[in-house]
């Protein structure tokens, strides 16, 4: 009788020990040993698996990764895979035990006894966690298959690759694009060198790129003419931005970009104070109207008025430049005192005034 019982004792342990160790594979790895940084054994086995190679070596967050190895089971639905962390020496998940919780999530996307093919559910929060102490990656991989249980070593990951937004520090910081304006570029992820960035297609050039292991800005001055010559200050439009790492790592979004540049006179001012009128038409001499400003505009109209004459004309420009010249013959002018003013539409942008004398 007494063998009997030893013999039912130890059947029992036994049996436990192996349901332990056969945790059900669950979407995000949900197990024991797992949660709240578990054992890194956690009841299973790292024999029958072994991680030969990971694919890329230096992914970011949102790469697939290739694992190659053996112990796999070929049934993807029967692989489980969760990202996580050392603790003290051993495999830690980013949950608490709930599979809806985020940056442990993996999918398995391909599985064969020798590769799996995996991709984070959670890219954003894989990164946070990552990089959560250090300004390395932290993270790891634990694969279970068949009752068996191996840790990845360290992934030395790239910060995630974002574009979040732009700001506008020539319109109040407003998150809205306009040619001639400042634009800062923010994200993370990007490379200190070799970046291209583009809108619509176009490429940005004279950029400044700012990059740290947490964040990054590109800088840049938007041409006046990069979406064309419109000069409606009011039309806006989205516009996709790409940005693309030297590795080949590319990321899109899109903002809010108005399509013109925004007019400014901040100065107009005669060559002289006064003219002589038999003087300027002897000498085949004209009056010089000197404008300076930001972004002057071809709809912009000259009205030159004064006593005994009116008269208007367009601004001779074109491609939007910060000064011009307006030049007025003797047979344009009367006597007396004259203004030269600059509007568009029944908007005043200045003015100066010169006397004309016989």
């Amino acid at each position: 009788m007494k063998k009997i019982v030893l013999f039912l004792a130890a059947v029992a342990i036994l049996s436990y020990s192996c349901s332990k160790g056969s945790s059900s594979p669950g979407g995000g790895g949900n197990n024991g040993g797992g949660n709240n940084g578990g054992g890194n054994n956690g009841g299973g086995t790292t024999t029958g698996i072994t991680v030969t190679s990971i694919s890329p070596a230096n992914p970011y967050p949102d790469d697939p990764i290739t694992i190659t190895g053996t112990g796999f089971n070929p049934d993807a639905t029967k692989d489980t895979l969760e990202f996580g962390r050392l603790q003290s020496g051993n495999f830690g998940a980013w949950h608490d035990g709930l599979e809806t919780e985020m940056a442990s999530l993996c999918t398995v996307i391909s599985a064969t006894a020798t590769q799996l093919v995996v991709k984070s559910v959670n890219p954003v929060h894989l990164d946070l966690s990552a990089f959560s102490l250090s300004t390395t990656s932290l993270a790891l991989l634990q694969i279970r298959a068949g009752g068996k249980k191996a840790v990845t070593p360290l992934i030395p990951f790239k910060r995630l690759l974002m574009l979040n937004y732009i700001t506008n520090p020539d319109l109040y910081n407003d998150q809205t694009g306009r040619p001639s304006d400042s634009l800062v570029i923010a994200g993370r992820g990007f490379a200190k060198t070799g970046v291209s960035v583009s809108i619509d297609g176009a490429p940005l050039t004279n950029f400044k790129i700012d990059s740290t292991a947490y964040a990054g800005t590109i800088t840049l001055r938007l041409p006046k003419t990069f979406f064309g010559s419109e000069n409606d200050e009011s039309i806006m439009a989205d516009k996709n931005m790409t940005l693309s790492n030297p590795d080949g790592k590319t990321v899109k979004s899109t903002f809010h970009f108005l399509l013109s540049p925004h007019m400014k006179i901040s100065g107009i001012y005669a060559e002289n104070s006064s003219y002589s009128l038999s003087g300027l038409t002897s000498s085949g001499g004209v009056v010089k109207v000197f404008v300076n400003g930001r972004s002057l505009k071809s709809d912009a109209t000259v009205k030159l008025g004064g006593i005994n004459i009116q008269s208007q004309s367009a601004l001779q420009v074109s491609g939007f430049p910060d000064n011009t010249v307006i030049t007025l013959t003797p047979g344009s002018l009367a006597l007396g005192n004259l203004q030269v003013s600059i509007w568009r539409g029944s908007t005043f942008y200045g003015a100066c005034n010169f006397d004309v004398k016989p």
